[in-house]
């Protein structure tokens, strides 16, 4: 209850009072995309040490180094709990992600998720065309390709924006493959179940894809293909 009633308050005082600041500050919005990107990164990583040092979760990352330094990636992963997002972004600095309509009109967070993030509602070009124009400025681009926190139990359907991206990008994919447990903030799942153990998150780095455009292939037989390879590279060992 306590990190729910933080996270709130610090979206609220970066929302309401440090990004106006900073907007007074820095007049070109590349600087300001620059600022608030190192802000919410920088935040997000106070919250998740946050809750380590409580000992509601641990990270483990096999190559954490390779995430602090990334640039110009769209990071592709799976989607078990709530907090996924703020644990790669913690992560990983110069950072925007694609999230839902509903956090666009969210009271405690909206005032940041609009400056810097993309809508998943918007049209197919202007997320591609705002997507690349991120991805082409060095920042990384998160996507969770299932839309929605994963549901045990229900096949898995990853849609296919980002691979509409990376062919019209050519950024590289970094798979990430992520777990925790035991289960928290999942979908369906009371906030306060939370068990009597510290629950592990697992992060588990995929080598790049960078996908070959054979002659003969539509974007939409590609956008299948590379959709399949990420699919099977996040959900299989």
């Amino acid at each position: 209850m306590l990190c729910f009633f933080l996270f709130g308050l610090g979206a609220l005082a970066l929302g309401g009072l440090v990004f106006p600041i900073t907007l007074l500050i820095y007049r070109k919005k590349s600087g300001q995309q620059k600022i608030f990107s190192w802000l919410v990164h920088s935040s997000w990583r106070l919250f998740v040490w946050l809750m380590v040092a409580m000992r509601l979760i641990s990270v483990k990352c096999n190559d954490k180094k390779r995430l602090q330094s990334l640039r110009g990636h769209i990071v592709v992963a799976n989607h078990p709990s709530l907090i996924d997002v703020v644990i790669l972004i913690s992560y990983i600095p110069n950072c925007v992600c694609v999230v839902k309509q509903s956090l666009f009109n969210n009271f405690f967070v909206k005032w940041v998720i609009r400056k810097i993030y993309l809508n998943n509602d918007m049209p197919a070009d202007e997320f591609i065309e705002r997507g690349t124009s991120f991805l082409k400025s060095g920042y990384n681009v998160v996507i969770f390709p299932e839309g929605t926190r994963t549901v045990a139990g229900r096949k898995i359907r990853l849609h296919r924006g980002f691979a509409y991206l990376h062919l019209h990008s050519h950024s590289p994919i970094l798979p990430i493959n992520i777990e925790n447990n035991p289960k928290i903030l999942g979908k369906n799942q009371p906030w306060y179940d939370i068990g009597t153990k510290t629950s592990l998150y697992t992060l588990t780095l995929k080598p790049d894809v960078q996908y070959q455009t054979q002659n003969t292939s539509n974007s939409r037989d590609a956008a299948l293909d590379i959709t399949k390879t990420i699919s099977n590279a996040i959900f299989n060992a």
